[in-house]
């Protein structure tokens, strides 16, 4: 047979697998993968070997190798098909029986146990062993039947196995064998009756994550399985929490107003349940953990922008509070309502919503009060213009002073401040003009006394 070599799979390698015959299996696991359909010299550079149904009896130093590389540590997974499909059980026992195991012509049925058909028999009872942490069905499709002195998968007591032409292997209440396990010297042999398992049907039940647990079992890296189980289990939490999460962010308006955002984290939660169906847990959770930042960045952005838009309307009522208490007060008490109002909207766009509502009318306000202060300010100064006169000066004075105030008070934007201070110049300037009255009754007297006197000069 013509060998060719071609490299399936490398993710993160956590060590190398020979395997004689392609199967859907390669595509879940992150081990170097390579494919070949004769046996290279050198087995030492795999960790694992793979046979499944050869068609081509191995020749003796062949078989001496496979059980040296068992022996010193390698691990070796056997796979057999039905009835002795194109002769291939005979050929696998040729090897098999090296590790006292021997594959049946035959193919299990279970009347009681099976989907879809007979002959695909479902397995939910199985021995004490590593591979079988967190599998709880396993769907064993048109397979023979084993015989093991390993720790062997039992089938139920309805299951029988059959040949091709009726005769009987087991019959009911045997439970006969399906798959087992040896350990031999270093070296660990995985040998099963149903190649398709982990082929064509490795998506059946927990077949894949049976799978994977067996490849790492035959690795010598059980603490891969452990690890396994954890991060499912952890995916499997931490995607419910994550949607969850987003849920809870979009009912508070989140996609709204940053929906860019909520794609972002729509989409890895997504790519975290398609790693999550293709056994990739760890990295499942590593796409959650990104979802959650993002949706956790974006509601306190949210949060940020909510709170910029309550301080620009709060500080914008604190300038105009005392004027516009005083002049504008209804406008005032609306404009307070809306910022009450701000708790007790549910989304963020709502929250920015009532806010901008209070800083418009607050705006308006504070329109309202600057007009007023230019105002005010301009009849305090023409008031201020038209005194002349000697008595009044000290009301003039503190007119003066009032409207020095009101116009620093409007150039730091306190109109009602502002107001307040016209106002109050203009007092003064009214009453400096009362007293300006006496200016007049002066000069009036200064007049009649000098005409007086010049009368009187002229008399003489």
């Amino acid at each position: 047979m013509k060998t060719f070599l071609v490299i399936l799979l490398m993710i993160t390698a956590q060590g190398s697998i020979l395997v004689t015959e392609d199967l859907d299996i390669t595509n879940y696991l992150e081990y170097t993968v390579a494919e070949m359909e004769d046996l290279p010299d050198d087995l030492s550079m795999y960790d694992i070997i793979v046979i499944a149904t050869p068609e081509t009896l191995y020749e003796e130093s062949e078989i001496e190798a496979v059980k040296a590389f068992v022996e010193s540590g390698g691990g070796l997974m056997l796979l057999a098909e039905d009835n002795n499909k194109d002769g291939t059980t005979l050929v696998l026992n040729q090897l098999s029986q090296e590790f006292l195991i021997t594959f049946n012509q035959d193919r299990i049925y279970d009347d009681h146990n099976y989907v879809d058909h007979t002959s695909w028999i479902r397995i939910t009872k199985f021995p004490p062993h590593p591979v079988f942490q967190g599998i709880t069905t396993i769907v064993y499709t048109t397979g023979c039947s084993l015989e093991s002195d390993g720790i062997s998968v039992q089938t139920s007591q309805h299951a029988y196995a059959e040949k091709y032409d009726g005769l009987i292997i087991h019959e009911k209440g045997d439970f006969p064998a399906c798959m087992t396990f040896v350990e031999m010297g270093k070296g660990r042999i995985f040998a099963c009756g149903d190649k398709e398992l982990f082929d064509t049907y490795i998506s059946l039940g927990d077949n894949t994550l049976f799978a994977l647990n067996v490849f790492d079992w035959l690795a010598g890296n059980q603490d891969r399985i452990f690890k396994r189980l954890t991060d499912k289990s952890e995916a499997d939490q931490a995607i419910t929490d994550g949607e969850l999460l987003l849920t809870s962010a979009n009912e508070k308006g989140l996609k709204e107003i940053l929906p860019e955002l909520t794609e972002r984290a729509e989409t890895l939660l997504e790519e975290a349940k398609t790693l999550y169906d293709s056994y990739r847990y760890a990295d499942s959770l590593q796409k959650v953990d990104e979802a959650v930042q993002v949706i956790t960045s974006g509601e306190e952005d949210a949060q940020k922008m909510v709170d910029s838009a309550v301080k620009a309307a709060e500080e914008c009522l604190s300038k105009i509070e005392v004027g516009a208490r005083k002049y504008l007060p209804s406008q005032l008490d609306a404009a307070h309502y809306y910022v009450e109002e701000i708790e007790k909207q549910t989304t963020y766009l709502e929250k920015i919503e009532k806010a901008h509502s209070a800083l418009e009318l607050c705006s308006e306000i504070r329109t309202g009060l600057e007009g007023a202060a230019e105002k005010e300010i301009s009849i305090a100064s023409e008031k201020m213009e038209s005194y002349k006169g000697l008595f009044g000066r000290k009301s003039n004075h503190l007119a003066r002073i009032h409207l020095e105030y009101a116009e620093d008070s409007y150039n730091k934007g306190e109109f009602g401040d502002a107001i307040g201070y016209a106002q109050q110049s203009q007092i003064y300037s009214d009453k400096a003009e009362k007293e300006q009255k006496k200016d007049y009754i002066l000069v009036v007297g200064v007049i009649l006394i000098g005409v007086v006197l010049v009368y009187l000069y002229v008399r003489k």
